[in-house]
């Protein structure tokens, strides 16, 4: 709740409780009504971005038993990021509906490209996570020629667009990925148990008799929903799926049931941070969140390999 006031209170221009009052009572000024118009619904993009990336980190990490997966290891952020600069760079006037709806396209074709190739060893941790690697590679390599080929003020907007920034959004935007968060939330609540075994080994489930192969696709569209969603809605930002789980375990132990709450929030905490001190550290000028995630979690991310190793 601290975080989400402070961003609405803080940024080029700084209000205070009171005018936050007077403008859910309709009774603003024309300055703090566009201001507060503008900056709500970047807010809430960044609360349910970094709540949705923590879920679908946590049912990463859970279904492939790798420390290390998140969203973008299985290739589903780079294909929104891939299909967000094929339309920005094909289609300079593209609106925003569009580029989102092109973002959700991307992560969906790559999911089905990283599934199917990964189908035929059951969805094993090091098949899943290194077929998605290969994916996510080569996306990147696509982004980088097509940013390279086009107009330059195009690959301004795909550059503005890939640093993860919330610029730009209003309440139509935020409205499917928080159906999407509440349905995700809703699933990976009611199945945590399941969540619980398919995190432990591959023989506990089946001796228990759980559809490992089932459960494991289950979890796994329900994390492409969710990362896909969230790219369509603020772009791509990385290492919330990431850290978010880990220290949630950190705090409250390895069971789901636990897990999720405090993750999801935590995840909700890092990105509405990253994006207010994207808009306040060099205001007027803004940096996007993806960035600021960047810069906490590459730190993090060699903290964790360095004691995966050891």
């Amino acid at each position: 709740m601290a975080v989400a006031v402070a961003g609405l209170l803080l940024g080029d221009h700084k209000l205070l409780l009171g005018d936050v009052a007077n403008w859910a009572q309709g009774n603003a000024g024309r300055t703090v009504s566009f201001v507060l118009d503008t900056r709500t619904p970047r807010v809430l993009a960044a609360l349910l971005a970094g709540a949705a990336l923590a879920l679908a980190g946590t049912l990463v990490q859970a279904v492939t038993r790798n420390p290390l997966a998140e969203p973008a290891v299985l290739g589903v952020s780079g294909g929104g990021a891939l299909g967000a600069v094929v339309l920005v760079t094909t289609v300079p006037m593209a609106g925003g509906w569009s580029i989102s709806a092109a973002a959700f396209a991307g992560s969906a074709l790559t999911a089905v490209l990283v599934f199917g190739l990964a189908a035929r060893g059951g969805f094993q941790q090091n098949r899943l996570v290194l077929v998605g690697i290969g994916v996510a590679s080569g996306t990147t390599a696509v982004i980088s020629l097509l940013i390279v080929l086009t107009d330059p003020f195009n690959a301004t907007k795909a550059l503005t667009w890939l640093s993860g920034s919330t610029y730009g959004r209003d309440l139509p935007d935020v409205l499917p990925l928080a159906a999407v968060l509440a349905l995700g939330v809703a699933v990976a609540g009611v199945r945590h148990r399941e969540l619980d075994l398919v995190s432990l080994d591959e023989d506990t489930p089946r001796l228990l008799g759980l559809d490992l192969l089932r459960g494991r696709l289950g979890f796994l569209v329900v994390s492409v929903l969710l990362t896909a969603t969230a790219v369509a809605a603020a772009g791509t930002i990385g290492f919330v799926g990431l850290v978010a789980p880990h220290a949630a375990r950190a705090l409250v132990g390895r069971r789901h049931t636990r897990v999720l709450p405090v993750a999801v929030l935590l995840g909700a905490v890092l990105v509405c941070t990253a994006d207010l001190l994207g808009r306040t550290v060099i205001a007027p000028a803004q940096l996007g969140a993806g960035l600021m995630t960047a810069v906490i979690g590459t730190p993090y991310f060699l903290h964790v390999l360095v004691r995966a190793r050891r």
